[in-house]
């Protein structure tokens, strides 16, 4: 059997890049490679990048302790990704008339004309004949990419963070009707489960007087039909949580491992992720 290629998930916030790499053996994936870096407090301020520098810096060194070939697959910060549902259009249009429709029809939403965005629709298969269209500023995706390349690196595929989280959950077996939350270093990202209709949102803290948890609830259409826990990665629980590890999706583990696995759900999401085709 040929060996397969590493898959390598990295993942950049606010405070840490972080970075999982995967390898396929016949008895399911092994962690092949786990990295994590803090970051110049003014490299990333509310998902924009402002300081490259550093960060290349970073990246290069990085870089060097991977193998020659491996696919990368990155995370868009949740905080710069604009989000509308719309109505699908006939299921008799046809593509590329149906995206050219969709994609009309929701930049009347954002605030940038459809020059200055790159979008992404998916069908939502729980959402009533709904498809959601996700927006990112076109000159921002190619600052991230102008940044990665002068690293050396080169992604094969970029994801939505709470997308990420999705796959790295739906690998380690967590319900269906699981509501995710992750801890952010300057906050939290909440993501819909994976069996249901497609939402996320971002809290700045959890000292407000509402729980956390019931102010995702507040904010997710679908509360109703949801575990009666949310499934936390980070280091501590939160109350009314359940914290999991996204290491318990890979089957071959070997020491040392993160001291906190919580805070790689993206990392091990992006790593898990099908490529494109």
């Amino acid at each position: 059997m040929r060996l397969q290629a590493w898959q390598v998930g990295l993942d950049i916030q606010a405070g840490f890049a972080r970075a999982i790499a995967v390898q396929r053996r016949r008895n399911g994936w092994q962690l092949r490679h786990w990295w994590q870096h803090p970051l110049p407090s003014f490299t990333l301020r509310e998902g924009i990048l402002h300081e490259t520098a550093p960060l290349i810096a970073i990246l290069s060194c990085w870089r060097k302790t991977l193998p020659t070939t491996f696919s990368l697959r990155i995370t868009l910060p949740a905080q710069r990704i604009m989000q509308q549902r719309m109505a699908a259009p006939d299921p008799r249009l046809r593509d590329p008339a149906r995206s050219a429709f969709i994609f009309a029809h929701a930049a009347k939403q954002f605030p940038l004309g459809m020059e200055h965005l790159v979008m992404d629709y998916r069908a939502d298969p729980h959402g009533d004949n709904q498809v959601v269209v996700t927006a990112a500023r076109q000159q921002e995706i190619q600052q991230w990419m102008e940044c990665l390349s002068q690293a050396q690196l080169y992604p094969d595929a970029i994801e939505l963070t709470p997308c990420a989280l999705q796959v790295a959950a739906f690998a380690a077996g967590l319900p269906g009707d699981a509501l995710l939350v992750h801890r952010l270093d300057d906050g939290f990202l909440w993501a819909s489960p994976h069996s249901l209709p497609f939402q996320f949102g971002l809290s700045d803290d959890a000292s407000e007087d509402l729980p956390l948890s019931e102010r995702i609830r507040q904010q997710y259409r679908a509360a109703a039909l949801c575990h009666s826990e949310c499934f936390f990665s980070g280091a501590s629980p939160l109350p009314a949580m359940q914290c999991w590890s996204p290491l318990s999706a890979i089957a071959q583990l070997s020491a040392p491992l993160p001291v906190n696995p919580g805070d790689f759900a993206p990392a091990v999401g992006l790593a898990l992720r099908q490529g494109d085709h």
